[in-house]
């Protein structure tokens, strides 16, 4: 799932570059969002300037939750999405395999994005075995290469 940023140079949509670094969280979010909720969408909200961000390299501030499908429709209002598109997200969030694909909405520096991501080589159960609990496999723990800690 690796996107070369030469296709993205020149391009203001950060969104492929954020979900090329963020994918493993993101499919862990939707595979534990669907086991414990049902289906729904993962909500990512960056908190940072996309445009001056080198995503190779800097760790990007971001808050993440999953929100169920009879949630949808009021988060989507409340962020201000046009109505017009919750038709297409509800959709999406009835067909959508949670064993291999996850809704994602991104909020950031500009319009807000949402995307259906398929065909992943490591699918949402195995991004969430891999971001596991560390007391059950320590090896297997890979979150704090996710993780933003403070500057001292």
């Amino acid at each position: 799932m690796r996107i070369d940023d030469s296709v993205w140079q020149g391009c203001s949509d950060w969104q492929p570059l954020f979900i090329r670094e963020y994918w493993l969280p993101i499919g862990h979010l939707a595979w534990q969002g669907f086991l414990q909720q049902g289906r729904g969408i993962v909500l990512c909200e960056v908190h940072a300037s996309t445009a001056t961000v080198d995503w190779r390299r800097t760790a990007v501030p971001y808050t993440a939750r999953f929100v169920a499908a009879g949630a949808v429709a009021a988060c989507c209002h409340d962020l201000g999405l046009p109505v017009d598109q919750l038709p297409a997200v509800a959709e999406a969030i009835a067909t959508y395999d949670p064993t291999q694909d996850a809704i994602l909405l991104l909020i950031g520096d500009s319009r807000p994005y949402v995307s259906c991501l398929k065909g992943w080589a490591v699918p949402p159960p195995e991004c969430s075995r891999q971001m596991g609990d560390s007391r059950s496999d320590p090896s297997r723990n890979r979150q704090a290469e996710f993780t933003i800690t403070p500057k001292s």
